[in-house]
């Protein structure tokens, strides 16, 4: 991690692509309403890397006035136990349940809703989506978080058909953080895709509603501080999404002075979006 030494006066979002060498076509820039300058590069490898482990993004609707979410918790912990370093949860607070406590930290995001309603909307919470997949059992992507166990296991099988590495520098001066984004395709697949990136914090005490009462030291993980990207993400842009077709990003974001730094974890997946908006894999890394 590097320190600079002069200091930034605005809060922007900066996303650029980098030059490489060899064949490689660059995408036009695009504008997506967010104060976002945005350019990408594709080009296709002539060989395959080896395929990645599939990771299962769950992206959990939570508050910190649900009665019941603390349950909700305990089931992320016992998979993230059962399937160590494999379940990518991304808790978003929303809906009736989410308003802070007076004087607390406030957890929603001003994405939170736009989330939850891309994917169908919640009936009830806590809930969440497995992969963003309507299973054949089911009839919404968010379902009831005693339904998740059933899925995650067969959402593991086999490997991934996209590989996602991520990198991250901080500037403690001008308080952001670089990320570069590699996404490479294992297989041809029926496009369009998108890729989306979040910011989550982990191990902020604050009040939580539980069965026994308020408790004042609750330790809330997988938080989601900021949307990096869109809240649909971003198209990778190409007409063609062949094997070996490789997309970088380049990302710059501030980061807020309440976030510990030590607990930043930077969440990147690939997925459609639209009726049947599946993600094909998931990656993360802390931000320092």
């Amino acid at each position: 991690m590097k320190q600079f030494l002069h200091k930034r006066s605005f809060v922007s979002i900066l996303l650029f692509a980098g030059s490489f060498t060899a064949c490689m076509e660059v995408g036009p820039a695009v504008n997506m309403g967010l104060n976002t300058s945005l350019s990408d590069t594709t080009y296709v490898e002539s060989t395959a890397d080896t395929a990645q482990e599939r990771l299962v993004l769950l992206e959990e609707f939570t508050g910190v006035r649900c009665v019941n979410c603390p349950r909700a918790h305990n089931t992320i912990l016992n998979l993230q136990t059962t399937y160590p370093n494999r379940i990518v949860p991304v808790g978003i607070h929303t809906g009736i349940f989410s308003t802070p406590y007076t004087g607390r930290n406030d957890f929603r995001v001003p994405e939170g809703s736009s989330i939850e309603n891309l994917l169908g909307g919640a009936q009830g919470y806590p809930a969440g989506s497995v992969n963003r997949k309507k299973f054949s059992q089911e009839s919404r992507i968010i379902i009831s978080d005693q339904k998740w166990s059933n899925y995650v296991g067969e959402e593991l099988v086999g490997n991934a058909p996209i590989n996602i590495n991520l990198t991250s520098e901080v500037d403690l001066a001008q308080m952001t953080a670089s990320l570069v984004v590699k996404v490479k395709l294992n297989q041809t697949i029926v496009g369009p895709l998108h890729l989306t990136l979040f910011l989550l914090e982990d191990d902020i005490v604050d009040f939580q509603l539980t069965p026994t009462g308020v408790d004042s030291a609750y330790v809330h993980k997988h938080v989601l501080r900021k949307c990096v990207t869109a809240f649909n993400g971003i198209k990778l842009n190409s007409s063609t999404y062949e094997t070996n077709r490789v997309f970088i990003y380049r990302f710059k974001t501030d980061l807020e002075a309440i976030w510990k730094l030590e607990n930043l974890k930077v969440v990147g997946f690939v997925h459609r979006i639209g009726e049947v908006p599946e993600v094909f894999q998931t990656a993360y890394i802390n931000v320092n």
